[in-house]
């Protein structure tokens, strides 16, 4: 019986903690990892949240003593957790309270673990300021025979990246609570824009959808460019924006703060807003006046060239593998496929094909290339789709198979349509059910 009570008891206490949780809106508490000067929060502080959202990269807190909301980004927020753990983690990093550091030279790496040899995730500016939050134990980097002095600090720098520095190159110094820099340090000269900004505009910015298509395998070579994307030129004060449907470049006046993370470039219809450390949001006008907005990742995280390097080989080792298991293939009912050296084919003995498959007087040679993709459903028995232009023009995409013995090749599917959302001329694969398939010997 008393077990039953003090279950009981157990129940309603947590349903009276969830409720007055719920009533008072508040997710969790966070420690302020980095000063919000604008509201005087100094960074140690607990503060209650109320809100994450992972689409603005934000969290809604409101600062000790006041009801109310403030936005701030959320790197520079601890994650939330019960006031007891952000307490313990606030606690953690007492000794390094209001401590930021400018990095004196270019290069200075941040690494993953607090020793020389450990992955390298981030490159200092020199002049660079960051947060030091705690001391850390570590292996000290050596010159030869002797060891550096200084210590190995976990750090935080302005646009959200998290690891290990080694303090030697680093001059530390305290910070106000409304953001600027005790004044007599040579660190204390405050920029006209925010660490965090700085770090945007000495970035060149691709648009995201190149990693979704590096991620799916589907690199579409009509939309992947390394002038696409989005940089500034502080020298002339000018702003670039080249994406496949607009084009446009502009002359500004001034960076202005517009909220939190976002910024106006004075004069121009360009407006940015920072996510994190490697992801922007840009605002803009497209050719049609339209206002419009492109999500872009730096560099730090994708490659054009890359990208369009591994495209181009996948499409290469696709025509060797045909070339080197031929190059010629001869089917006694389609007739004979020969695939020459430099992308180019030719095809005779077709006729019962006509036009079912191939258009009439299509002729019977012309180029080889693979711009197509195979849905996952196809994987399994086909190899690819090859597209074959004729030099009349007629383009044939078939989907082909290549065993020990030859080549099989079945009529393909293509169907291209706009998506509305972004304007690009969007491909998809498929095979009709019962549709030819056709074996060409080697």
């Amino acid at each position: 019986m008393k077990n039953i009570i003090l279950k009981v008891a157990a129940v309603f206490a947590a349903l009276f903690i969830f409720v007055l949780t719920s009533c008072s809106g508040i997710i969790g508490y966070s420690v302020v990892l980095w000063n919000i000067g604008d509201q005087k929060i100094t960074d140690g502080t607990v503060v209650p949240v109320y809100l994450k959202s992972n689409i603005s990269h934000v969290y809604v807190i409101s600062a000790p003593d006041s009801e109310e909301k403030i936005e701030v980004p959320l790197w520079k927020l601890s994650e939330p957790k019960s006031k007891g753990k952000a307490k313990k983690l606030a606690k953690q990093y007492r000794d390094y309270e209001n401590q930021y550091a400018r990095c004196k030279l270019d290069g200075l790496p941040i690494r993953a673990e607090p020793n020389n040899v450990a992955r390298q995730i981030y490159r200092l500016r020199k002049g660079e300021v960051i947060r030091a939050l705690e001391k850390g134990e570590g292996s000290a980097p050596t010159n030869g025979a002797t060891k550096l002095e200084g210590d190995w600090l976990h750090v935080l720098t302005s646009n959200g990246v998290w690891g290990w520095c080694f303090s030697l190159n680093l001059e530390l110094f305290a910070m106000k609570d409304d953001g600027s820099f005790n004044a007599g340090n040579e660190a204390a000269a405050v920029s006209k824009l925010d660490d965090l900004l700085s770090g945007v505009l000495e970035e060149k910015w691709y648009p995201e959808y190149y990693e979704s298509m590096h991620k799916k395998g589907r690199v579409d070579l009509n939309y992947v460019k390394p002038s696409y994307g989005f940089e500034v030129n502080t020298e002339n004060k000018s702003v670039r924006l080249d994406l496949p449907n607009t084009s446009v470049s502009y002359k500004y006046s001034d960076v202005k703060r517009a909220g939190n993370g976002i910024y106006d470039f004075k004069d121009t219809p360009i407006h940015i807003s920072i996510k994190d450390a490697n992801t922007i949001n840009v605002r803009y006008s497209d050719d049609s006046g339209i206002t419009k907005s492109q999500n872009m990742l730096s560099s730090q995280v994708i490659d054009p060239a890359s990208l369009i390097a591994g495209e181009k080989s996948r499409r290469a080792g696709a025509y060797s593998s045909l070339r080197s298991s031929g190059p010629d293939y001869s089917s006694s009912n389609y007739g004979m496929i020969a695939f020459s050296a430099d992308n180019r084919f030719t095809w005779s003995g077709y006729s019962i094909l006509v036009p079912s498959v191939i258009p009439e007087d299509a002729g019977n040679s012309g180029s080889v290339s693979f711009p197509y993709f195979l849905p996952s459903n196809l994987k399994g028995e086909w190899s690819g789709v090859l597209t074959l232009t004729f030099a009349k023009g007629a383009e044939v995409n078939l989907l082909y198979k290549l065993d020990g013995t030859g080549l099989r090749l079945s009529p393909a599917r293509v169907v291209t349509v706009e998506n509305p959302s972004n304007g690009f001329k969007e491909s998809s694969v498929s095979k009709s059910s019962g549709s030819l398939e056709m074996f060409f010997h080697k």
